[in-house]
């Protein structure tokens, strides 16, 4: 059904399109930015196409395109706009009605298929050897309700949805999240397979976010550079930028590594319940977890802590394995000095009383991995989660 209706719907755009299109050849990438600002980040939208993505632009080795979405409460200067735009971006350009290649209604950003239908026309019209794909806007990692919130349609991009457009979105060599709270196994194991890296934040994210005026510039520069040079250049360009975290991730047999040894530690942590159960609450309590997302703990602390507390060889090798095999995925990281504990990675402590824990059994990390049965074991044993508390994302509208 999605891919019948993804057709349907590129099939109508292509209708629409000009009777002679004078295709660029084959550029070395094509950067795609999917902007969701039909929200409370919509002041940064035409800043971010003009002031970053516009500052360096486009060239014959790298084709830059963004779909933007725009609150319809913002100014009506002229040749504003309020719907969803699509932009060839060039070097100095202005983000005006006129100035747009497309005018796409008022779109739905929290839509599969929207996001769906740019990817494919973007790789379509702006063929490139290598393609990277930027997601901007709120986030709050694997939850369903916020990750690119669009207000208009009371939508968001849920990681379910996700998943049903992957197989049509063909393959990617990087993704990155610029939004809040997306740097978490769960979001890593939703693109594991279908790209190469994955670049994103730990902690919340403020107005900056990544600096796409960098990001381009070194780009233009190294227009040859691989998946795994682009993710460190676009996680190194946020560091300077006021941010709080970044990481880098790759996405192959490493993650999946990753992956391996998360379910063999957690099946080890199972064994130990009866035995180890008041070591794993004390650590769970030590453990270093995000303002944002208290329920989001560093995957690398967590692991130290148990580590610490539990001398059981068997928990010990697979916990050693686990930092092994995150070391070798985690590309590049940084951390500022208030979050010392930041590793590049997250993992999710889901309580029985987080509203979203049915929805948690449905990401593709339950499938990977043993993580929610140790959980669930876990919970079963302890009167009381030691964090059960949800944050209401709404209560830091001025991050991203």
């Amino acid at each position: 059904m999605i891919r019948a209706k993804a057709l349907w719907v590129l099939s109508a755009w292509l209708l629409t399109a000009p009777a002679v299109w004078a295709q660029p050849p084959q550029a070395e990438w094509t950067v795609m930015v999917y902007i969701s600002g039909d929200n409370d980040l919509e002041p940064a939208v035409i800043k971010d196409l003009e002031k970053e993505l516009a500052q360096p632009g486009s060239s014959p080795q790298v084709q830059v395109l963004a779909l933007a979405d725009r609150s319809p409460s913002n100014t009506t200067r002229p040749g504003n706009w309020s719907d969803t735009r699509l932009y060839h971006v060039t070097r100095g350009l202005k983000a005006t009605a006129a100035n747009a290649l497309g005018a796409w209604g008022e779109r739905n950003m929290g839509d599969p298929h929207t996001l769906l239908q740019f990817v494919t026309w973007a790789k379509t019209h702006y063929p490139a050897k290598r393609y990277a794909l930027f997601l901007w806007g709120h986030g709050w990692n694997w939850r369903p309700g916020y990750t690119l919130e669009d207000q208009t349609d009371q939508d968001a991009l849920d990681p379910h949805e996700i998943q049903g457009i992957l197989s049509d979105l063909g393959p990617l060599d990087l993704v990155a999240y610029d939004g809040c709270s997306m740097g978490s196994i769960e979001v890593d194991a939703l693109w594991y397979g279908h790209a190469q890296a994955i670049v994103h934040s730990q902690e919340y994210v403020d107005w900056e976010g990544l600096a796409y005026d960098r990001i381009l510039t070194a780009l233009q520069a190294r227009p040859h550079m691989d998946a795994l040079a682009l993710a460190k250049v676009v996680n190194q360009s946020a560091r300077n930028s006021g941010e709080r975290t970044g990481s880098a991730v790759v996405l192959d047999a490493r993650f999946r590594h990753v992956l391996q040894a998360l379910d063999l530690w957690s099946e080890a942590l199972i064994q130990g319940l009866p035995q180890y159960h008041t070591a794993y609450q004390q650590a769970i309590r030590q453990a270093a977890h995000f303002s944002e997302t208290p329920e989001d703990y560093d995957l690398w602390d967590l692991v130290t802590q148990i580590l610490h507390r539990v001398p059981d060889p068997h928990i010990q090798a697979r916990g050693q394995a686990l930092l092994s095999a995150l070391k070798g995925a985690i590309i590049d990281e940084w951390h500022q000095p208030p979050y010392p504990f930041a590793h590049g990675l997250s993992i999710s402590w889901v309580g029985p009383t987080d509203p979203h824990a049915p929805y948690y059994q449905s990401l593709d990390l339950v499938r990977y991995s043993r993580w929610s049965t140790f959980l669930q074991a876990y919970q079963a044993m302890t009167p009381a989660d030691p964090h059960s508390s949800q944050k209401d994302p709404e209560s830091s509208a001025a991050s991203n």
